[in-house]
């Protein structure tokens, strides 16, 4: 950020100090990026860095860095930016360069009453690796700016091919470059396929962080503002030139800025790397690390654990006890000693009390007593299980909701039932309908309180939580969380809380051990690599792939496999041997290397100097070793993997020792290997089959 100054001044300062020379361009380096921004306008005009060499090269009319809305009531589009101006100043100071606009430009030749100054300061980082962006904008003319775009950045180029430059943050993985060119197909007169946005929060999002990266293998840039937690989220908006065929990445702030005021943007962070996402992302994970202030460490089985159980206890209507139950509480055992034997050491039951009711509903009648729940837990914990119950209690029914004063409609909610048509909130079924609850609501607090108090001191101190919604106005959930959880940890300190994160992971990363979202096979690699809690789930029917992806990039395996026409978590594991098999396999792999990944720094396919198409590869590296896996998606074949393990390991003019193992665990082969990129090539090997090596000194 600025020193505390008038925009006069820094003006001022551009103006008098340093190096302003008359020519067409301005070149400099900062922490290895090389830098050419616009003499005219102040537009950057390229980016460079060893190893993807250009990263950004804009034409002159299309070079940005800083864009505004500045509506009027005669052309409402009306913009003012770096590509419109002229006049600008660009001063070199050490460490540091100064771009400034004494009045930006506008994108129509409109009278305009006053002017909108800006300057934006690039400097190195103390990091030694990135450059540091901030921008300050102030207002002295006569109507407000409404919108400010920063950093903006115009002609980004796809460094690794189309299909290999990659879009990357928490919750995706996207190829803009293939993925936002225009079709062939009609297209909305409003918008069209060339853009893409993205907001960053909960897990609702496609975001999740802050961070995002663009680039491939061979390298890239990273890019994160220094905020976190309830300050503003991250906005980006991506566009492909149908013209130009360069991108345009865009962080966007929706500010009023009104005559006479000054506006101060957040600190972006811009690392340059070589290699994939994995070396961008490291700046990030040392600012995340450096902001979580998780007071309580994982539970033990859940940081070394491949996964869990769910089971759907029943369908909710306990007036059909013969059809309804799926699993009585009395069954729990057996299936918690089958998720054991999987390697899934912690089981969540779904609709084990009817949904969206307080104070304290009793368990279903049909499915056991009170006592034989707890009971049941008891022994499952024998087995070597944990069990939570999932718990509905942010929205109330008809029954609860004037307890809070809400008003509850007639139909739709959560109404469910397999014989309804349509199975899911027919709209003359309304038994579930509910109303969302203030969660500030001190009536509400206590008898959640009250009840999850009750579940522990009856020896049920795990519970798994229906849509964690935390919102910035305390009391709130996660406030009402830390008591819930300091007095089940009082009775048992591995006891776990888990929940479907939706909003702010910023935030519930302190309070959850695990997520329970929906939601198949998604690019959650970079999420995995930085947040050491909650551990994302991967929902499992019976996919082996999705298993073996969800092992390799070091998910929480949420099984429940589904009878034919059933709901999900109705089967038992040994009905499906090709996913009791691999689930078997992957457990035993996590559990020979566990360190990799509890302790390791997860890298996912960045070891690659080359990708390997039909393959999934993800390594992990601690201290002076490596492990490397890999899962061959296509047919059975020999792999041809290209890596180079010198970014990622010290590695000693000897060379490196190479040890491979086969599906199982077992050692095949150790040879040494010479330092900087290498070949591997592998035995022929089966659809879906996984391997992995070690790299050590």
């Amino acid at each position: 950020m600025f020193r505390p100054s008038t925009f006069l001044t820094i003006l001022t300062l551009a103006q008098v100090t340093g190096m302003c020379l008359a020519q067409e361009r301005h070149e400099f380096t900062l922490n290895g990026l090389e830098i050419a921004l616009d003499a005219r306008t102040g537009g950057l005009l390229s980016l460079r860095y060893e190893g993807p060499g250009p990263l950004l090269e804009a034409a002159p009319g299309d070079a940005s860095l800083l864009d505004l809305a500045y509506p009027r009531p005669d052309f409402e589009p009306l913009r003012l930016g770096a590509r419109y101006s002229s006049g600008v100043e660009v001063t070199r100071q050490e460490r540091s360069v100064l771009i400034a606009w004494l009045a930006l430009g506008a994108s129509r030749d409109l009278p305009l009453s006053g002017s909108v100054s800006a300057a934006v300061r690039l400097r190195e980082d103390e990091d030694g690796r990135s450059v540091v962006l901030s921008c300050e904008v102030a207002n002295r003319s006569d109507r407000p700016v409404r919108q400010v775009v920063f950093p903006d950045l115009n002609g980004l180029l796809p460094v690794a091919g189309p299909d290999e430059t990659i879009f990357k943050t928490g919750g995706c993985g996207n190829a803009p470059f293939r993925e936002l060119r225009l079709s062939e197909s009609d297209q909305f007169y409003a918008t069209d396929g060339s853009y893409r946005q993205y907001t960053s929060g909960g897990m609702f999002s496609e975001m999740w962080m802050r961070w995002m990266d663009l680039g491939g293998l061979n390298g890239g840039f990273s890019l994160f503002p220094r905020t976190w937690g309830w300050e503003p989220r991250a906005t980006v908006l991506l566009h492909l030139s149908p013209a130009t065929e360069q991108l345009r990445l865009m962080c966007l702030r929706d500010v009023t800025l009104e005559p006479g005021q000054t506006w101060r943007s957040e600190e972006w962070v811009l690392t340059p790397h070589r290699q994939g996402w994995a070396k961008g992302i490291e700046v990030y994970r040392d600012f995340v690390r450096s902001r979580i202030q998780r007071t309580e460490p994982l539970p033990e089985h859940i940081r070394t654990g491949l996964g869990f159980r769910t089971v759907w206890m029943c369908r909710n209507q306990p007036n059909d006890p013969a059809g309804d139950a799926v699993y009585r509480f009395e069954d729990l055992p057996a299936v918690a000693e089958e998720a054991k034997a999987h390697g899934l050491t912690e089981m969540v039951m779904w609709s084990t009390h009817h949904g969206f009711t307080l104070p304290l509903p009793v368990p279903f009648p049909h499915l056991g007593t009170e006592q034989d729940l707890v009971d049941a837990v008891r022994r499952c914990r024998e087995l070597g299980v944990n069990c939570a119950p999932f718990i509905s209690v942010l929205q109330a029914n008809r029954a609860t909701g004037a307890r809070y004063g809400l008003s509850v409609p007639e139909s739709g909610g959560w109404t469910y039932h397999p014989e309804m048509i349509p199975r899911f909130n027919p709209p003359y079924a309304g038994q579930y309908a509910c109303a969302q609850v203030d969660t500030a609501n001190p009536q509400w607090q206590a008898d959640v309180l009250e009840f999850t108090r009750h579940l522990a001191d009856s020896g049920i101190p795990s519970v798994a939580w229906d849509q964690f919604w935390a919102n910035e106005r305390e009391p709130n959930i996660a406030t009402l969380t830390a008591q819930i959880r300091e007095h089940a940890r009082a009775l048992d300190p591995q006891s776990t809380f888990s929940g479907e994160e939706l909003f702010n992971i910023e935030i519930d990363c302190e309070h959850l051990d695990y997520t329970w979202n929906w939601g198949g096979y998604g690019d959650f690699q970079a999420y995995t690599s930085v947040f050491p809690s909650p551990r994302r789930n991967l929902n499992i029917n019976h996919s082996v792939w999705e298993v073996k992806r969800g092992f390799l990039d070091g998910l929480y395996l949420n099984v429940w496999p589904t009878r034919p026409g059933d709901v999900n978590g109705s089967d038992s594991i040994r009905n499906h041997p090709d996913l009791s098999r691999a689930l078997k396999q992957c457990a035993a792999l996590r559990a020979q290397f566990s360190p990799y990944f509890t302790e390791g720094a997860f890298i996912g396919g960045c070891l690659l100097t080359r990708s390997c198409p039909g393959t999934h590869c993800a390594a992990r590296v601690l201290d002076d070793r490596l492990l490397f896996l890999v899962t061959n998606e296509g047919e059975a074949r020999s792999l041809t993997l290209d890596y180079d393990a010198a970014p990622w390991l010290a590695t000693p003019a000897t060379g490196l020792r190479l040890l491979a193992y086969d599906a199982d665990g077992s050692l095949l082969s150790e040879e040494r290997v010479r330092s900087g990129p290498s070949t591997l090539t592998t035995p022929v090997m089966d659809r879906l089959e996984t391997r992995a090596w070690e790299l050590t000194r």
